[in-house]
C-alpha cells in the first residue's frame, strides 16, 4: 500500500515535472524496508541524477546513509519529523517532496548547455519611485489628460517636482525647482497642443502633430526628473545639434527598407543617456548612401519594418503588411513547468521560474530567442497546439520574488506581457521607439512626397492602414507614458466595476 502512494507521488511531483523539461525518468527500483523507498534515475544530454524517495522522514539512520551511495538527493514525504537525528552523519542533501522543483531548477541549469544565456539588461541604479497612482474613470485616456493638465500650471509642476526630490533624495534649491517647474509647464502645454483631437487632422498632420507633442513630452520628462535638466535653455542647446536621428533610403526603396540611425549629438542622444545606464550604439554622422550602412555598427540603425516590428499592438496588421518576424514575445508563467502556487516545504521560494515566450505569428525560432533581454535559459521549443511558437525558458530571478520583476516587461491596455529586442543596443523605452517611428515618418510627410502620396492613396496603401492603426495606439499610450515618467509614478487606469485600463 504504501509502495503504491510512494509511486504515486514520485510520477505527480518528480517524474512528470521532470519529463516535461527533457528529462528521461523512471523509477529504476523499489524497496519495501522501513516504510518504503523508491530510487529514481534521471538522464538529460551526457547527464544522470538519482533521487531517493522515503514514505516519511523517521525512516532508520542505517537506510539514509545506504540511499547516499546511491543518490544525489533524498527525498521524504510528508512534514519534517526529527530530521537531523535521523540522518545524523549523511552529508548528501535531504529534501521534503514539496522542495523537487528547487532541485529540478539546480538539474537543469547544470545540464544546460550555452542556448539562451542572453545578456542581463542593465536598469542602472534603483531609486526610490512613489506608490502607482490609481485612476478610475469610464474613459481612462480622459483621466490621464487630466492629470496632465495640472501640469500646465507652474505652480503644480513646481510642487510635483519638489515631491519627487523629496521621494528620490535629490537636493533641488528653489530656483532649481522653479525653473525646471516652469520649464516642465511649458513643454506640457505645447505637447498637450500638438495632441489635439485627431479628428481635425488628416493622417499627414497627425504625424507631424503627434512627432513634436511627442518631443515635448519628452522635454518635460527630463526637466521633471529631479537628476535632469535643470533649464529649458539647456535642452534647446541640445536640439540645436539636430534631433539626434537619421534616415536614408534602403537597398529597395521604399517603405519597409526605409532606415532610421541614431546620431551622437542631438536631442534624441540627450534623451537616451537619460533612458538608460549604458550607451546606445550610435555613430558620428549620417551615412551618404545606403550602401554605407553594412559599414556602420550592428544596431546603430534599423528599417521601418524593423522598428513596427517592436509594436506588439501591431501584432495582427503587422504580419499582414510585412513578410519578417515580429520583435517581440508574449511572455507569460508556464504552470505546469513550475512548483504547485505557494511556497516549498521549506519556505524558500524559488530562484528560477519557467515562462512561457509565445510568438504569435509563427515567424521567430528558438535561435531567435536568445536576442531577447533578460536572464534567458534553457529555451525550449514546445508544441503550441496551434500555428503560433511557444518557446519554454528560465528565468533566473534569486534576488526577486517574482520572475517578472527582473525581465524588461512593456504592459499595456492592447498587450498585458510583451518582452521586446531593444533599440540601438540598450533602449527598453516603448515610448522611444514609438518617437522613432514618428520621426521617420514626419521625414516621409515633408521630405518624400511622392512617396508619401502612394501610402495615401497609391499602391502602397496597405501602408496607411498600418500607419494609422499605429498612430491611434500612439494616441492612447504616449500620453500616459510620459505621465508616469513625468511624474515619477506608475499609473493604474480602471473602468468603473473593472480591473482592466
Amino acid at each position: 500500500m504504501r509502495l503504491n502512494i510512494l509511486r504515486q507521488d514520485a510520477e505527480n511531483t518528480v517524474l512528470a515535472p521532470l519529463r516535461t523539461h527533457g528529462w528521461d525518468a523512471t523509477i529504476e527500483r523499489e524497496d519495501q524496508e522501513g516504510d518504503g523507498q523508491l530510487v529514481i534515475v534521471a538522464a538529460r544530454r551526457d547527464a544522470t541524477r538519482r533521487a531517493a524517495l522515503l514514505y516519511s522522514s523517521g525512516t532508520d539512520n542505517r537506510i539514509y546513509k545506504r540511499l547516499e551511495t546511491e543518490v544525489d538527493v533524498i527525498l521524504f514525504r510528508g512534514q519534517p519529523y526529527m530530521v537531523q537525528s535521523f540522518t545524523a552523519g549523511v552529508t548528501k542533501p535531504v529534501k521534503a517532496l514539496d522542495d523537487f522543483h528547487l532541485i529540478l531548477v539546480d538539474w537543469n541549469r547544470e545540464t544546460s548547455d550555452t542556448l539562451g544565456i542572453a545578456q542581463v539588461l542593465n536598469e542602472g541604479p534603483t531609486e526610490a519611485i512613489l506608490e502607482p497612482r490609481r485612476f478610475l474613470s469610464e474613459t481612462p485616456i480622459d483621466a490621464i489628460w487630466a492629470r496632465l493638465s495640472q501640469l500646465r500650471s507652474a505652480t503644480l509642476a513646481r510642487k510635483m517636482i519638489a515631491q519627487r526630490a523629496l521621494v528620490e533624495r535629490v537636493t533641488l534649491d528653489a530656483n532649481d525647482i522653479a525653473s525646471k517647474g516652469e520649464g516642465v509647464a511649458f513643454a506640457v502645454r505645447n505637447a498637450i497642443d500638438y495632441f489635439a483631437p485627431k479628428e481635425t487632422h488628416n493622417v499627414s498632420q497627425r504625424v507631424l502633430n503627434l512627432y513634436y507633442g511627442s518631443l515635448s513630452f519628452a522635454f518635460a520628462e527630463l526637466l521633471a526628473s529631479p537628476k535632469g535638466s535643470r533649464t529649458l535653455a539647456e535642452l534647446e542647446g541640445a536640439t540645436k545639434q539636430g534631433h539626434g536621428l537619421y534616415t536614408l533610403d534602403g537597398l529597395k526603396e521604399g517603405v519597409a527598407d526605409f532606415t532610421v540611425g541614431a546620431l551622437k549629438s542631438g536631442f534624441f542622444a540627450r534623451w537616451a543617456k537619460a533612458l538608460s545606464a549604458d550607451p546606445i550604439v550610435a555613430v558620428d554622422q549620417k551615412p551618404k548612401k545606403p550602401e554605407d550602412l553594412a559599414a556602420l555598427p550592428a544596431h546603430s540603425w534599423f528599417t521601418l519594418e524593423q522598428l513596427f516590428a517592436r509594436i506588439p499592438e501591431l501584432a495582427d496588421i503587422y504580419v499582414d503588411v510585412f513578410d519578417g518576424s515580429p520583435a517581440w514575445l508574449r511572455a507569460v508563467y508556464h504552470q505546469a513547468s513550475n512548483a504547485r502556487p505557494g511556497l516549498h516545504a521549506s519556505g524558500q521560494k524559488p530562484t528560477a521560474s519557467y515562462v512561457l515566450l509565445i510568438d504569435g505569428s509563427g515567424r521567430l525560432k528558438a535561435e531567435d530567442v536568445q536576442a531577447f533581454p533578460g536572464p534567458l535559459r534553457e529555451i525550449t521549443q514546445v508544441a503550441s497546439g496551434s500555428n503560433a511558437n511557444h518557446f519554454r525558458v528560465a528565468v533566473d530571478h534569486p534576488d526577486a520574488s517574482f520572475w517578472y520583476e527582473v525581465l524588461p516587461l512593456h504592459r499595456s491596455p492592447f498587450e498585458r506581457s510583451a518582452l521586446t529586442l531593444p533599440l540601438y543596443g540598450t533602449l527598453q523605452d516603448y515610448r522611444a521607439t514609438c518617437v522613432v517611428i514618428l520621426y521617420a515618418l514626419s521625414i516621409l510627410v515633408r521630405y518624400r512626397p511622392g512617396l508619401w502620396r502612394r501610402i495615401q492613396e497609391g499602391d502602397l496603401d496597405h501602408f496607411r492602414a498600418l500607419i494609422e492603426t499605429f498612430l491611434t495606439i500612439v494616441e492612447r499610450m504616449l500620453p500616459q507614458q510620459f505621465l508616469e515618467t513625468i511624474i515619477g509614478q506608475p499609473i493604474s487606469v480602471h473602468q468603473p466595476g473593472s480591473f482592466f485600463s
